[in-house]
């Protein structure tokens, strides 16, 4: 049976996926919309719930694709697959990635990307891909829309997230295949390498080791994002800028709010400082920044990649930064120490 979800066709289709009953189903498709006289359909999704696909051949796939996304240009709208398993997800991820299909897990989070009026603009999401790069781009997608994203970086991580149900809705095994030659010229120019998204971990986990093992104050890392600098912080912030290069080129940047800046500090020298003291402070600043470089290059050299940071900048205003990095796109990442923010950027 066939609904309508606001301005979604959904389609179900049960069975044994067969290339000749797809078609039947594509066949039916600009009909069902043309029928539809009191409705204007943005996308068209095809629920597989229940579908099963048991040929050890692809091409059947590959030609029910071909055939949807030429759908999708004659029709000109959107048009995803949604409520597949996982073992037909992996199958069509690979097989749809030189197209415009779409691919969520469910209805849930098709809307999400293709009724996104339907959500308010703070809702809470986390996505999850085993692939950090896909990840990235999901996160790109949807922060476009004003959702507040956190990017789970491994297994553990997303399981502790989900358990802390802190989340309005979850994204995994997606793909929202953008094809076009502006999504592709963005990613080449806005995209961070694909080595560097691997070991964005170790900047985090190391941030937070360190600050705890120098200070002996409790530091985590909430949650990061995919976007540009945003020098718009509505605060004092001390500023440190580092760049690296090798095998891995980019630029990692630490911002204190002057009051973390001088907790931090205070809690390592043992002393107070003076909070008019700026040359101490971004003194202490770029420390900290020498210091969680220093043990990231050192993680990174047990793992045979070779890079070379240079000695940190220190500013009083995050618009010197945005300066030195551009509007590239990059991971933005909210970090606490003793329950009070301050945050990292790492771009290329």
């Amino acid at each position: 049976m066939n609904s309508s979800k606001n301005n979604t066709l959904v389609i179900n289709y049960r069975g044994i996926i067969e290339e000749s009953r797809f078609s039947s189903l594509i066949n039916s498709i600009p009909r069902q919309i043309e029928m539809a006289v009191d409705k204007k359909y943005s996308a068209v999704v095809i629920s597989l719930e229940g579908a099963s696909y048991k040929n050890s051949s692809t091409s059947e796939l590959s030609i029910i694709i071909k055939k949807l996304d030429d759908l999708r240009k004659k029709i000109k709208i959107n048009i995803a697959l949604i409520d597949y398993n996982i073992p037909l997800y992996k199958y069509l991820k690979k097989l749809s990635e030189h197209s415009e299909l779409k691919l969520f897990k469910n209805i849930a989070a098709a809307r999400l990307f293709l009724e996104p009026k339907s959500y308010k603009k703070d809702l809470r999401v986390l996505v999850y891909d085993e692939d950090m790069e896909n990840s990235q781009k999901l996160s790109k997608e949807l922060s476009k829309y004003g959702y507040v994203i956190t990017i789970a970086s491994s297994v553990k991580e997303f399981e502790e997230l989900v358990a802390n149900k802190a989340n309005d809705i979850i994204i995994t095994h997606s793909a929202i295949n953008e094809n076009s030659k502006i999504e592709n010229d963005n990613k080449k120019q806005l995209s961070l390498s694909k080595k560097l998204i691997i070991n964005l971990p170790v900047f985090m986990d190391t941030a937070v080791e360190t600050l705890v093992s120098f200070t002996g104050l409790e530091a985590e890392k909430l949650s990061h994002t995919i976007q540009s600098f945003d020098p718009n912080l509505k605060r004092d912030v001390i500023c440190a800028l580092m760049h690296f290069s090798g095998e891995m080129d980019g630029y990692f940047a630490l911002l204190f709010p002057r009051d973390i800046a001088l907790i931090a500090i205070e809690s390592l020298l043992g002393e107070k400082i003076d909070e008019n003291d700026n040359a101490s402070i971004m003194d202490g600043v770029g420390e900290f920044c020498n210091v969680i470089t220093g043990s990231a290059k050192t993680i990174f050299l047990a793992k045979d990649i070779k890079v070379v940071f240079e000695l940190p900048k220190t500013y009083t205003s995050p618009e010197e930064i945005r300066r030195e990095v551009g509007n590239n796109n990059g991971v933005w990442i909210n970090m606490q120490l003793a329950g009070k923010p301050f945050y990292m950027f790492i771009t290329k």
